[in-house]
C-alpha cells in the first residue's frame, strides 16, 4: 500500500481562465498561500481487479464523489501511471479532513496528493527521481491550482512554473468560515470555460498582472490594509466575471454577503483585520497574522458562531 496526502492551497490572486485547456495553462500569474491544516489522504492498494477504480477513504468528510468526478480523477490517475510507466492495477481511496466541492479548493488538494502517489509508486518500481518542479508541472495537467500545494507559504504560479517566495508575513493564521458545504453546482473547471465569454474578461489578466505586482510589493512592505483591499478587489474581480457570464452564474449567498459585510465592519472599528478572500464557493477564507490570534478568535466567536470554521 501506498500512502499520500497534500494541503490545499488558496489564491489570493486568482488563476481564472485558461489559454489551454487540455494542459490545464493559466491566462495569468496567481499567488496564494499553502493551507497545511486542509488535506487529501490517499491509499493506492494492489487489487485483482480487471480495471482501477476510486472507493471513498474512511473520514469525518466522506467523499462521494460523482461518475463525472470518478472519471476524471482516474482518467489522470492512468495518464500519471502512463507518464510513470506503473504496473498492475490498483484501488485508489480518498478523503477530506474538510467539505468536498464547494470552494475549499479540494481539486488542489486531491490531483497533488494523486501525483506524490503515483511518484512514491513509481520509485517502489525502480522508476526515476523527479523535481518538486517537475512534479508540480505533472499535477498541473489534472488541476492546474495543484501545482501551487507542492511548496509551503507564498507560491507563485507564474509562466508556468511554480515558486515559493520569501515574504515578511509566515505562520499565518488561515480560518476558513463555511457558509455552505454542499457541493456547487458549477465546477471550477466550467468556471474556467464559461468566464472567457463575461463581457469582464478583455483587461483581466492585465488586472490581474497587476494586483500581483501590487500585492507582493504590499506584502514585502508588511503594509496590511493595502494587501488586504488587494485581495478584496481580486475575489470580487473573479466573482464579476462569473455573474456578467453568458450565462450567468454565481456562489455568493445572502449568508457570504453577510458575512463579508461583518468582516468590512470589523477593519472599519479597528482599522485592522484579517486578509479576506474567496474561491470558486460562497465559503470565506480569513489569513491573519500570528500576533492576532486573540483578536482571530474573538472575531470568530462574536461574528460567526453559527457557522462552521475550519
Amino acid at each position: 500500500m501506498i500512502k499520500s496526502n497534500s494541503s490545499s492551497n488558496i489564491a489570493l490572486i486568482k488563476y481564472m481562465g485558461k489559454t489551454d485547456s487540455t494542459l490545464n495553462r493559466p491566462t495569468n500569474s496567481s499567488l496564494s498561500w499553502t493551507i497545511d491544516h486542509l488535506k487529501t489522504f490517499i491509499e493506492v492498494i494492489p487489487t485483482n481487479e480487471v480495471k482501477d477504480n476510486w472507493a471513498p477513504l474512511e473520514s469525518e468528510y466522506s467523499i462521494n464523489l460523482n461518475e463525472k468526478s470518478i472519471n476524471r480523477f482516474l482518467s489522470f490517475w492512468c495518464f500519471l501511471k502512463d507518464h510513470f510507466g506503473i504496473k498492475g492495477k490498483y484501488q485508489i481511496k480518498s478523503a477530506n479532513n474538510f467539505p468536498y466541492g464547494c470552494g475549499l479548493a479540494s481539486s488542489a488538494s486531491s490531483f497533488s496528493a494523486l501525483t506524490k502517489a503515483a511518484y512514491k509508486l513509481s520509485l517502489s518500481q525502480g522508476g526515476n527521481e523527479l523535481s518538486v518542479a517537475d512534479l508540480a508541472a505533472l499535477s498541473s495537467q489534472g488541476s492546474g491550482s495543484s501545482c501551487r500545494s507542492f511548496e509551503s507559504g507564498w507560491v507563485c504560479w507564474q509562466d508556468n512554473v511554480i515558486k515559493k517566495i520569501d515574504l515578511p508575513y509566515k505562520n499565518l493564521i488561515h480560518k476558513v468560515v463555511v457558509v455552505e458545504s454542499g457541493e456547487k453546482k458549477v465546477s471550477s473547471s466550467e468556471a474556467h470555460r464559461l468566464v472567457a465569454g463575461s463581457s469582464l474578461f478583455p483587461g483581466r489578466v492585465e488586472r490581474a498582472e497587476n494586483r500581483l505586482i501590487q500585492l507582493i510589493q504590499a506584502l514585502q512592505n508588511e503594509n496590511w490594509r493595502d494587501a488586504y483591499q488587494i485581495s478584496w478587489a481580486e475575489f470580487w474581480d473573479m466573482h464579476a466575471l462569473f455573474e456578467t457570464s453568458k450565462p450567468h452564474f454565481g456562489y455568493m449567498t445572502h449568508e457570504t454577503i453577510e458575512c463579508l459585510n461583518l468582516v468590512r465592519e470589523v477593519w472599519s472599528i479597528n482599522s485592522d483585520g484579517p486578509i479576506v478572500t474567496m474561491d470558486a464557493g460562497p465559503n470565506i477564507h480569513f489569513l491573519f497574522r500570528p500576533e492576532q490570534e486573540e483578536f482571530c478568535n474573538k472575531m470568530l466567536n462574536k461574528f460567526f458562531k453559527n457557522f462552521k470554521v475550519l
